[in-house]
């Protein structure tokens, strides 16, 4: 349904890409990668018409639908603020038809949770006759959905390397004679009446690099902030309730939420070089492009400290953490073991339901 041959695209003196074949046959999803800049959303437009393309050639059969994570679509009667990502989603996705439409997403599960993510791999694995093309940095969600994904641009990125001062030996997660790095007690969060989080108790050593998980995304922020905070004694008695403790000679380097790729390259150029043997991370991913998540990923693996994340990476989950902490308002739930694993367990998901007061 859609063929491109020797196809370029010049924005004033700048190229973006050149000489591009692409071949995408009904029912087929693929998937579009690349850094920032590559061309990526540049790519859908010319497909679906919004953009002229320098040279080349493109046939394009049938009628697209642009549908971004923010979850915009070409449809102008689709006017949705009051409603959640996911139920937009839906909406947006609502009665296509298979045959005659090629749907085309651009970051789609950028503002999903994890269920959303899910349900978007099930539709679509589950609408087979659905052209789709994907732009995308989630590597599960590629892997999940599409059968050939296709690169743009050159593989660019700065390398990233977390340095520790002291030559820590490798310690086990499952170690629990290892130093202990940071202990809570009794923590509570509320905020503006609402708890965010209670009853948190747990003990963080050396070897661990524990993910931070679960609907409660607000309560792993500011879980990760009160970390900080705690360290460098920063108006702690007003942060919460209970105590942070934590291990001899531990240093800490934080990276908040950030919300552009600009500042997401500075902040994590300023976690390098520091000495800090502890990493809190949160959500580092979500303005970085394919080629750092991967280098992100690469330097997080070797780091030889203690690291605490939340991401909506699951590739970066799967691959980093070796300890998974579900923070609800209502306690954790706490397993060392990979992620898979940590969904798969259906005591652990028993857990998860009763601390979320599922019904």
């Amino acid at each position: 349904m859609i063929y491109i041959k020797n196809l370029s695209l010049q924005l004033g003196q700048k190229e973006i890409f050149s000489d591009l074949n692409l071949e995408v046959k009904h029912g087929e999803k693929v998937g579009i990668i690349g850094s920032e800049g590559a061309g990526k959303s540049s790519l859908l437009d010319i497909i679906a018409g919004r953009l002229l393309p320098t040279s080349g050639e493109l046939k394009v059969t049938g009628e697209t639908l642009t549908v971004t994570g923010s979850v915009y679509s070409d449809f102008s009667e689709l006017h949705m603020a009051e409603m959640s990502t996911i139920d937009k989603l839906k909406r947006a996705l609502r009665g296509l038809n298979e045959t005659e439409i090629i749907l085309q997403l651009d970051e789609p599960t950028k503002n999903l949770d994890f269920n959303g993510v899910e349900w978007l791999i099930n539709f679509l694995n589950a609408h087979e006759e659905l052209t789709t093309v994907i732009v995308s940095n989630d590597r599960y969600f590629l892997k999940s959905t599409c059968k050939k994904i296709i690169p743009l641009g050159e593989k660019k990125f700065a390398p990233i390397n977390f340095e520790v001062e002291e030559n820590f030996p490798a310690t086990s997660p499952e170690d629990l004679t290892a130093p202990m790095v940071l202990q809570v007690k009794d923590l509570l969060k509320i905020r503006d009446g609402e708890t965010i989080f209670q009853n948190l108790n747990f003990t963080i050593r050396r070897g661990q690099k524990i993910a931070l998980v679960g609907r409660n995304k607000f309560g792993q922020t500011r879980l990760l902030k009160n970390f900080n905070s705690a360290w460098r004694k920063e108006n702690t008695e007003q942060s919460f309730k209970g105590t942070i403790t934590f291990g001899e000679g531990v240093k800490i380097a934080y990276m908040p939420k950030v919300y552009s790729s600009a500042t997401a390259r500075a902040a994590l150029e300023n976690l390098q070089g520091n000495g800090a043997n502890l990493l809190l991370l949160d959500d580092a991913t979500t303005c970085l492009d394919l080629p750092q998540i991967e280098e992100l990923e690469r330097a997080l693996k070797n780091f030889r400290g203690t690291v605490i994340f939340s991401d909506k990476d699951r590739a970066l989950i799967e691959a980093v953490a070796n300890r998974i902490i579900d923070v609800t308002p209502n306690g954790t739930v706490d397993r060392i073991s990979t992620y898979a694993d940590f969904l798969s367990n259906e005591t652990v998901q028993q857990q998860i339901r009763e601390k979320y007061l599922d019904n």
